[in-house]
Formats: structure tokens, C-alpha cells, sequence
């Protein structure tokens, strides 16, 4: 996000069929699956770009229906950025829809063993922390790849350990994994080059409107208990009156109504849309204090212990973040807007952003495109 003051990709598109695909009925738990009207388009030599693999999802979502068993970008071994090609891998618990996803231009992966419902895990593990969440607990997600859920325990962290919050759940959806800190929300105190109340330093996030006034998004811990907002060498007022989200969601608004205009660019990235891109793929950070990092999603609707107060439906993202990072906007290459950063847990290389669809409903604001 880029504020400015006054003096002041190319689009992949991806053909999701060449014709019809006929889905028979279920019966009996079993899906038949008749084959495709007209053939199978061809994928192209190099694979798909991240951005035509985004574009895939709904289509493959919708053919998969309650088979579905998680999404994910593989990038080609070789890949060097998020414009190399890979493939949009689509697990199934039902080997008949494979044929139906491969024409859709997907890679179905066809799950082995007894179906496990880790959503259902999701949901337990969610309302067992609902009131509080213990200090051995950094956060918990669903891994598509596996299809497990993962639920991360702070190393040497004081409490119960977590398998006791596990009781009764289906140990084979279930994943442990150790990490070497708890999460920190990152909202500095000191001097900085984006936004700063007086005592509290942050980063811009995206520009956005209500319909007459511009407002720019940042994270919820910043603007709480917060009203006036600056940014530049000279400090000079970006707005007053900020506004932040209700609940738990780590969310909030700057009115722009000072000496700036609010540019809908990240990095020098126009913001073009906000299409969520799937787990696998890389996404950006702009943070006032890491500057550009990137990294690939791995998972989504995380929920994340953030001094003891639980945080859901967050994304967790493998790159690093530094204090003053919070409120900073992730992107992709291609400038689709993913979220606004809220924290990051273990070394500070696994970061947490609220999902900018999250984001704007909260606020009740729309993201400015350019």
C-alpha cells in the first residue's frame, strides 16, 4: 500500500472446459461418473501459472462436491518464481471423479484409506478454545495436502500439553507438530516509515472505500484505542477518527482525510482483484520493517493463540515477519489481494493474515482497484 500525496500483468484467463462433463447420481455412497462429452482439452506443455491454477478452483470445488479432500498448487521442481509453471493438485476420497477433474485440467490426487473428516476435528478443537487458549497451544489449521489437522504446541511452553485438548478426536486426521515460540502480534513502539499514532507503529494495508471516503486497512491491534494516524518524514496526519473491527477479528480502518491520496498499489503493485489463491502457492508481505517477503500458503482458516486470545479463520504463510509489520497487505504476483497481516509464531517465519474478504466485510468497506 502506497500513500502518496497529491502530484501524484497481465491476466492469465484459463478455458475451464472445452465442453460438458456428464456427473451421474450417487448411490449408495459411490459416485458414477460418465466420461466427457467432447475430449479433454489439452493442458499446456509447461503446466499451469499460478494464476490460471487460482482460476481453476471454483470449477473444481463445485465438480468435486463432498468428495472433495483439499486443494493445493505444486509448483514444477524447478520453479524459480510465482509466474513458473505447476499443477493444481485436487485430492478425492472418490476414485470415479478423477477423470471429471483431470478434463477440468487438474491433477486429482485420489486419497488411500478410511475417509477421515478433519474439518470435523477443526471444528471440535475450535469450540474446546472458544473461552481460552492455553500457552502450550501457538495455533491449529487444516493441512490440504494431508488432510490432516495441525495443531502446533509451543516448545517447553508452561500448561497442560495439548493432546489433552485432543481427546476423543480421530487421531488419524489429527497431526502434533513442535515450533520454538509462541505468536506475537507486531505492532512496534518507535520511529517508522509508514503509519504511527504517537506510540504504536504499523504498515499501511490496502486502500478502500465505504463509497465517498477513502479508508486504509491495517491490523485491529493497531487502531484499538487509537484515533489519529500518521505517516511520512515530517509525521503529517493521514486521518483521525480510525475504526477498528468488533470480535476477534484483528482488523482496522484509517479515514484518509488528510494532506494524501491513497494509491491502490502494493510495492509498486497494482492491486487488481481480490481471487484467493490456493495453499501451495506465493504470496507477498509488505511490511514497513521486513520490507518484501514471500512465501507459499500453507493453510487456511487457521485458529491462532495470540496471548491467550483465540484468533480463527486466519492464513498461515511461510515467510518471515518482523515487529512493525503489522497491518501489512500480502499479494500476489499478478496483484490479487490475499489479506492483512497480524502476526507470525515460532522463529517469526510463519506468518498470520487476516483474508482480505474477512477484511473488507468487517469494516463493511470495498477494496480500491486499479
Amino acid at each position: 500500500m502506497d500513500l502518496r500525496r497529491p502530484h501524484r500483468p497481465r491476466r492469465t484467463a484459463l478455458a475451464l472446459l472445452a465442453g460438458a462433463l456428464a456427473v451421474a447420481g450417487t448411490v449408495a455412497g459411490t459416485v458414477a461418473v460418465a466420461a466427457p462429452a467432447v475430449a479433454a482439452p489439452a493442458l499446456p506443455l509447461d503446466g499451469l501459472s499460478e494464476a490460471a491454477a487460482s482460476a481453476l478452483v471454483p470449477a473444481v470445488t463445485e465438480t468435486a462436491g463432498g468428495a472433495l479432500a483439499g486443494i493445493w498448487f505444486e509448483p514444477a521442481a524447478s520453479a524459480a518464481s510465482a509466474a513458473a509453471p505447476g499443477r493444481l493438485m485436487v485430492g478425492t476420497w472418490e476414485p470415479a471423479l478423477a477423470p471429471a477433474l483431470a478434463a477440468l485440467g487438474a491433477t486429482p490426487v485420489v486419497r488411500d484409506g478410511p475417509r477421515r473428516d478433519p474439518s470435523a476435528a477443526l471444528r471440535a478443537l475450535t469450540e474446546r478454545t472458544a473461552t481460552g487458549m492455553p500457552a502450550s497451544l501457538a495455533a491449529f489449521g487444516v493441512d490440504e495436502t494431508t488432510q490432516q489437522l495441525v495443531v502446533s504446541e509451543v516448545d517447553g511452553a508452561p500448561g497442560f500439553p495439548v493432546t489433552e485438548l485432543l481427546a476423543g478426536l480421530d487421531p488419524s486426521a489429527v497431526r502434533i507438530e513442535t515450533v520454538p515460540a509462541a505468536p506475537r502480534r507486531q505492532a512496534a513502539i518507535g520511529g517508522g516509515d509508514t503509519v504511527s499514532d504517537g506510540s504504536k507503529r504499523c504498515t499501511a494495508g490496502f486502500a478502500t472505500t465505504d463509497g465517498s471516503t477513502g479508508w486504509l486497512l491495517t491490523a485491529g491491534h493497531c487502531t484499538r484505542d487509537s484515533s489519529t494516524w500518521y505517516s511520512g518524514a515530517d509525521q503529517s496526519t493521514v486521518g483521525s477518527g480510525a475504526r477498528t473491527a468488533g470480535g476477534s477479528t484483528d482488523v482496522g480502518a484509517i479515514p484518509v482525510t488528510g494532506d494524501w491520496t491513497l494509491s491502490p498499489t502494493v510495492g509498486g503493485t497494482t492491486v487488481t482483484g481480490s481471487r484467493a489463491a490456493p495453499v501451495g502457492s506465493s504470496v507477498c508481505l509488505t511490511g514497513s520493517t521486513s520490507g518484501r517477503s514471500c512465501g507459499p500458503v500453507d493453510r487456511k482458516d487457521v485458529t491462532v493463540n495470540f496471548d491467550g486470545q483465540q484468533q480463527r479463520g486466519l492464513t498461515a504463510v511461510s515467510t518471515c515477519a518482523k515487529e512493525g509489520d503489522s497491518g501489512g497487505p500480502y499479494i500476489t504476483s499478478d496483484g490479487q489481494a490475499q489479506g492483512v497481516h497480524t502476526g507470525a509464531g515460532g522463529n517469526g517465519c510463519t506468518s498470520y493474515f487476516t483474508p482480505i474478504g474477512t477484511a473488507l466485510s468487517a469494516m463493511g468497506l470495498s477494496l480500491k482497484t486499479g
